[in-house]
């Protein structure tokens, strides 16, 4: 297994145990396994050899075939993943020189790859040359890797025009391989908080900034992502379930719809928090690789805290954030000092000013003390602070990866899923 692919466990041992150990605190999601809790090579060959509504992979994929593998930008374990799959591809007969692994320069990133690696220079761009595809070890095969450049515009090919007729194009490589092998991950929540494996990501510059614009409905988005999708040829899906600490819970693959259905349902009752009763104190992580740790998470994972806390109780968020806060969640903070919360904030700002207003929040990041201060946010360096805060209270709840948590108050106290 590749290095890249093994959970960083650092989090249960520094804070989760210990927290556990006493008994004033409930750590609900503790019993999750620090290690992936199943053995991926053995479901993945499951759930290709009898995917939902589709062929086996063996019988719709070839000797001679060129297979192109996409991962979904910010994929847990995108080393365990390739690693598994390449595998299977090889077990059924496809060489591995048929197979090509298509990431995002996020992805490639999190792989180690070096940029020196993909970079052109604008010389070959405007001499329209493709973005290259290289020989990369992953440490248990050297795999022909290419890396996504949604500025170099010979290296996507036209596949269809959206409803308002704007092209859309996907990443050549993709697009002319016999079989493409998307491999994404369902987000926890609603439909419109999901992203695609393939559009717009491996589209343009342009489509990326529509999309991050927000521009037109999400049916039309999501129709266009249909459409690319459709066009490409894309018919075919593996989903995998993760669960708190980026655990890998579950594999499906089949028809794009079915599989993704299916790893949505499962998701979502994987990250349903019931709670009975509003607790004295919460601990919320958030326990994504620390350059994808965000102020918008902080502001979720406060909102999910406050929600299973009683009204005035402190909420502790433990996190690897390093970066200060953009304008808005800075005002948003700093509105415990106003007489009143700015309308101009969004709703979710808004209810960070609140529960910041009504309640003490303490704050482990890797901010300097005087910028985590200046917000009016405690500044926690230790779990052993966190235990001498607790010592006088009777209900303590800690929820892993709060940011993504669903919360369901009353009811039996459960994690949905486990």
């Amino acid at each position: 297994m590749t290095t890249e692919s093994q959970p960083n466990g650092s989090i249960v041992t520094e804070l989760l145990r210990p927290l556990a150990d006493k008994a004033n605190f409930s750590v609900p999601q503790l019993d999750v396994s620090i290690e992936p809790n199943i053995d991926l090579s053995s479901a993945l060959k499951t759930t290709l050899d009898s995917p939902e509504f589709y062929p086996p992979l063996s019988e719709s994929v070839f000797e001679g075939d060129t297979v192109a593998i996409a991962l979904q930008t910010d994929i847990p374990h995108a080393g365990y993943l390739i690693e598994s799959i390449v595998d299977y591809l090889m077990t059924n007969g496809i060489e591995l020189g048929n197979i090509t692994l298509v990431v995002t320069a996020r992805t490639a990133e999190n792989l180690g790859i070096p940029s020196t690696q993909y970079e052109m220079a604008e010389k070959d761009k405007a001499e329209g040359k493709r973005p290259p595809v290289f020989s990369f070890d992953f440490g248990f095969q050297a795999l022909n890797t290419q890396v996504h450049d949604p500025e170099n515009q010979t290296g996507h090919a036209y596949l269809a025009a959206n409803e308002e007729g704007d092209p859309v194009y996907v990443n050549r490589t993709l697009v002319d391989a016999d079989v493409v092998i998307p491999i994404g991950f369902p987000s926890p929540g609603e439909a419109n908080q999901q992203s695609d494996c393939i559009y717009p990501d491996f589209s343009t510059t342009s489509t990326l900034h529509r999309f991050a614009q927000g521009k037109g409905s999400f049916i039309s988005r999501w129709t266009e992502i249909e459409l690319a999708n459709e066009s490409l040829g894309a018919f075919f899906a593996v989903q995998i379930v993760c669960g708190p600490g980026d655990t890998i819970r579950q594999v499906y693959s089949g028809a794009k719809k079915d599989a993704l259905d299916s790893a949505r349902t499962a998701t979502n009752e994987l990250w349903s928090l019931s709670w009975p009763s509003p607790s004295n104190l919460c601990v919320a992580t958030i326990e994504a690789k620390p350059n994808d740790q965000s102020w918008e998470d902080f502001s979720q994972a406060l909102i999910a805290a406050s929600e299973v806390t009683q009204s005035e109780s402190p909420i502790i968020i433990w996190s690897e954030i390093s970066l200060p806060p953009d304008r808005n969640t800075r005002k948003a903070c700093m509105s415990q000092f106003e007489d009143n919360i700015s309308s101009k904030l969004t709703k979710t700002l808004q209810r960070v000013a609140g529960i910041i207003k009504d309640r003490p929040v303490f704050f482990k990041s890797e901010l300097p003390e005087s910028t985590v201060e200046e917000l009016g946010l405690g500044h926690l360096k230790s779990v052993d602070e966190i235990l001498r805060m607790a010592e006088s209270f009777e209900s303590c709840l800690v929820i892993r990866d709060a940011h993504k948590t669903q919360i369901k108050t009353g009811g039996t106290p459960s994690i949905e899923g486990s």
